[in-house]
């Protein structure tokens, strides 16, 4: 039998990470996010776990898994 984890442990267990940005595009597969530093990245819907908004200019988070975001070349 699996045990399913609460979501607030994933965050403390720093399985994810809240990113706060900003939409910019997407495809198929991937979803193009603007920091508002203005660093843009493409990151795999599937390692997404936040509803978004598609309007643009809009700031808001994003649920990420931690992993992709250091493969991706984050320093968390």
């Amino acid at each position: 039998m699996v045990e399913s984890i609460p979501p607030k442990e994933f965050e403390s267990l720093n399985l994810i990470c809240k990113i706060n940005g900003y939409y910019i595009e997407e495809n198929n597969r991937s979803l193009h996010i603007k920091l508002p530093s203005g660093t843009t990245f493409w990151v795999p819907k599937r390692y997404t776990d936040s509803n978004f908004s598609r309007k643009l200019n809009i700031r808001q988070d994003f649920i990420i898994e931690t992993w992709i975001l250091k493969k991706i070349g984050f320093k968390i």
